[in-house]
């Protein structure tokens, strides 16, 4: 009963749980002070809990309705995050980019006065660009001199270099595989963009904003040869024009696509360059977790050839499988990447937060302009929009996909050269990086 309390206060609202508590503690009186009145038990109630008179009479009343359960509590998003798209946060990080660029040390000041101006124009203040900072994965990291500074997580650092890596071995290889890059997007019914990319050639094309209507998910996919021939995925969202396309698509829906347009339409051999989407990455050898039985564990570390006794306890097991997790001997492996080595092809995810460098989001960029251009009707039908959008794609050409691509490679190149800045800049300054509580303790400062 403590517990319960603790958290009701903590928590400013009170739970389900502690609402059968306190209905509990009402009937327990009742039977102990079975002549007192009624309002009497609610006023002993409340000083037994600390509950008001007030809630104490509102929760009876639920109870005799049988509304025990709270309502979820409330999801606020924040105004300045919720106009944010990836437009947006591609320019942000651009800006942190040149900072090393031009061996400037980065901070959140600096960086504040630089979007604030065209053609950014960041709405929100330094509390909501530190928000939006740390969900870019960066972090403030100390020097020796006590000096705070904004780095990269480690983890997304590692994720960068190798696929910069590998992109480069393929290219450099006496054998290159074809490299094939696929995305989602989608279109709202009434187009409507107020930002925009700028194209290798000089084109201005928009992102999506918010509007009106139904919304159209796009699943493609292509290379220097053009969009990959029946590799067209498309369809209406069921959601209408709320959340993005990761709320309309799954993983069921993606595999089939990926089965059945992909890699039947794809050149032999092929590099399938794709992100890090939830319905991407599915787990085929997911490591146990506390929850799983203890027949669970044994498999696992059976099956990955880790030494065991399976007459050890489930927690002794468990801490077994927490100790290889994540050693050489146990790798993740995605179903997606699974079936397309089984046909030949190879998967290479790209780093989080670097959409930048696949050439597919310049070429959603042209096709989003072209709709807007020749959606200029607001009132149009669905199936005229629809006619719209397919023809916007059927105008992309093998050119045009050349030139997405050659910009990314441009851009793959700007992030090697700021990897050797950054690394001369922070070499120069030591940074002493202690642990992860230490990095959390300068965030919150």
């Amino acid at each position: 009963m403590e517990d319960c309390l603790k958290n009701t206060k903590r928590m400013g609202r009170i739970t389900s749980q502690t609402r059968i508590v306190i209905i509990k503690v009402c009937n327990y009186l009742r039977e102990q002070y079975d002549k007192e009145g009624e309002d009497d038990i609610v006023k002993r109630t409340a000083a037994a809990t600390g509950i008001s008179v007030r809630s104490i009479q509102r929760i009876k009343q639920q109870h005799k309705r049988g509304e025990m359960h709270s309502p979820p509590p409330r999801s606020r998003k924040s105004p300045v995050m919720g106009a944010l798209d990836d437009f947006d946060k591609d320019c942000v990080r651009r800006e942190i980019i040149a900072f090393y660029e031009r061996g400037e040390i980065p901070t959140i000041e600096k960086l504040l006065d630089k979007v604030k101006k065209p053609p950014l124009n960041f709405p929100g203040a330094y509390m909501s660009l530190l928000k939006l900072v740390k969900e870019l994965g960066f972090r403030y990291k100390k020097v020796e001199s006590g000096r705070k500074l904004l780095m990269e997580r480690n983890d997304i650092v590692l994720a960068q270099n190798k696929y910069l890596r590998l992109i480069d071995e393929n290219q450099k290889s006496d054998s290159p595989r074809p490299e094939i890059y696929l995305d989602e997007t989608w279109v709202n019914q009434n187009e409507c963009a107020d930002k925009c990319w700028t194209l290798p050639d000089g084109i201005v094309g928009p992102r999506v904003k918010t509007g009106k209507g139904a919304r159209f998910i796009i699943v493609h996919a292509g290379g220097e040869y053009g969009f990959v021939p029946g590799g067209l995925l498309f369809f209406r969202s069921k959601n209408g024009n709320k959340g993005d396309y990761h709320d309309s698509m799954n993983h069921t829906c993606f595999l089939s696509w990926f089965q059945t347009q992909l890699l039947v339409n794809i050149p032999a051999r092929s590099l399938i360059v794709l992100d890090n989407a939830s319905y991407h990455s599915k787990i085929l050898n997911k490591a146990p977790v506390s929850s799983s039985r203890k027949s669970e564990l044994v498999s696992w570390l059976t099956n990955h050839n880790i030494a065991h006794d399976p007459s050890y306890t489930k927690t002794e097991l468990l801490d077994v499988v927490k100790q290889h997790k994540y050693l050489q001997e146990y790798e993740i492996e995605y179903e997606i990447d699974k079936i397309a080595r089984d046909t030949g092809h190879e998967v290479l995810r790209l780093p989080p937060y670097h959409c930048e460098f696949n050439p597919i989001e310049l070429i959603w960029a042209q096709v989003k302009n072209e709709v807007k251009k020749c959606n200029s009707n607001p009132n149009q039908t669905l199936t005229n929009v629809e006619r719209i959008i397919k023809r916007a794609i059927d105008r992309v050409t093998a050119e045009d996909w050349k030139s997405c691509m050659h910009h990314a490679r441009e851009v793959e190149d700007i992030y090697r050269k700021r990897d050797i800045a950054r690394d001369h800049l922070t070499e120069k300054l030591i940074i002493n990086i202690t642990s992860d509580s230490e990095e959390s303790e300068s965030d919150d400062e």
